[in-house]
């Protein structure tokens, strides 16, 4: 199964919840609706980037402007993966603004800048309110300017109402119950939710208005477990699918903390019992932190087929490098450095796509892969070449899955591995 197409049951559900005019305006409560904003307070949300001000007042989240100062956002507690989400918003005339969704802050891009989708706010003459922008990454993904009916639907001076439904790599938008943008973009499928009070030289403070926010979760894909998956180490922590790699069928012999397995330095390399081919695989891995430099230090690694290496390191806020977090060790940087600090719990999601053999034992095709980490996509349909650092040699036939040891107290938990009937 494609990355693109895993979400793909859970899609059919938006095309039940298209906005009606009934549905514009409608208070933020009601079956299936979780308030984001209890109209009273803002406790717990993070504000990020610059010095703008957010208050409450009337039931509303006011953003005021400061003037020289970045885009500044106030970001959601939590993160969102698949959702609908609907809001109303009033901004001064003379202020863009937006509404992050599926965003992230990581200390190795950009020095912690947020980015990601962002459901704009804008009252200029040209009228892209509800397009999407990909802020402090790619930029526009679907501005309005050839959908003049979203334009003409967006209110002056008035309460403007916005439904955008997120749903596998699909994002749409309404705005007052006119269809506005339509993207289909894959990058990051998990995030928080900011709204953005934009920089602006204005001596004079300007303001935009939240209300009603409100939101309808529909899961998240990328930690749903397929059918036919199995579990590698669930919340027992039990070691009874792997052996180890120095004595295949003598136990594994790390140690069980919290209901994680954790390095033990020493033991050495752990390996699955079982053999596989084609893979979707997701785990949960926490870099540890011994003061050392470069690979000394919360270094790891999941080797698939025990052959070809994604690099686990404690490198947030670092360059992204051929042997940080999240390469393809020594093949491929990842595109964007999204780990997080050592201590916080972290995510890969991998398309492992084996390689091709003729009967001869030539290699017909190269091995790919795909990975997402934290939710954003880091590397897409990757070949590689050959084994990598210190796996095994390529060969026809499947192989186990490999949890290293390199020395650090790193922890693993909550990791599955689905066969993929595709070739990719």
């Amino acid at each position: 199964m494609k990355p693109q197409l895993f979400a793909l049951a859970i899609g059919v559900v938006s095309l039940l919840a298209r906005p009606t005019s009934g549905q514009v305006g409608a208070p933020a409560s009601g079956p299936g609706w979780t308030p984001l904003f209890d109209a009273k307070s803002i406790d717990g949300w993070v504000k990020r980037g610059g010095a703008a001000e957010y208050r409450v007042e009337d039931g509303c989240i006011v953003g005021v402007t400061h003037p020289d100062t970045p885009n500044t956002f106030l970001c959601s507690p939590r993160e969102y993966a698949d959702f609908i989400l609907e809001y109303e918003f009033k901004a001064d005339p003379k202020l863009n603004s937006g509404v992050q969704i599926r965003s992230g802050s990581f200390p190795g891009y950009r020095n912690g800048v947020v980015h990601g989708y962002q459901v704009e706010i804008d009252p200029s003459e040209r009228a892209f309110s509800a397009g999407i922008y990909d802020e402090s990454r790619r930029g526009w993904l679907a501005d309005l300017k050839d959908n003049e009916a979203a334009r003409k639907a967006f209110r002056q001076n008035e309460w403007n109402r916005v439904r955008v439904e997120a749903m596998g790599d699909t994002i749409r938008t309404w705005i007052n119950g006119v269809a506005a943008a339509n993207v289909t973009d894959g990058l990051t499928r998990r995030g928080f939710i900011g709204l953005q009070v934009h920089g602006t030289d204005s001596k004079e403070p300007l303001e935009v208005r939240w209300r009603d926010l409100r939101i309808q979760e529909r899961g998240d894909p990328l930690n749903a477990m397929p059918m036919g998956a199995t579990v590698l180490l669930g919340r027992d922590a039990s070691q009874a699918a792997w052996e180890s790699a120095a004595k295949p069928g003598q136990p594994a012999d790390w140690t069980v903390v919290d209901g994680a397995l954790e390095v033990r330095p020493g033991a050495g390399d752990i390996m699955t019992k079982k053999l596989f081919g084609s893979v979707r695989l997701h785990l949960e891995f926490c870099v540890d932190d011994n003061g050392k430099e470069g690979q000394a230090n919360g270094n790891s690694g999941i080797y698939i087929q025990r052959r070809y290496e994604v690099q686990v390191l404690n490198s947030a806020g670092q360059e992204p490098s051929l042997d940080n977090c999240g390469a393809i060790y020594k093949v491929k940087a990842p595109d964007y450095n999204v780990a997080l600090p050592a201590g916080q719990w972290q995510t890969y999601d991998i398309w492992f796509y084996a390689a091709k053999w003729l009967p001869s034992g030539d290699k017909l095709a190269k091995a790919k892969i795909t990975v997402y980490q934290n939710g954003t996509r880091i590397h897409e349909n990757v070949e590689i070449p050959d084994k990598t650092g210190g796996g095994q040699p390529e060969l026809p036939g499947d192989g186990p899955l490999l949890l290293q040891d390199h020395g650090n107290n790193i922890r693993y938990r909550n990791i599955w591995i689905a066969p993929l009937h595709t070739d990719g």
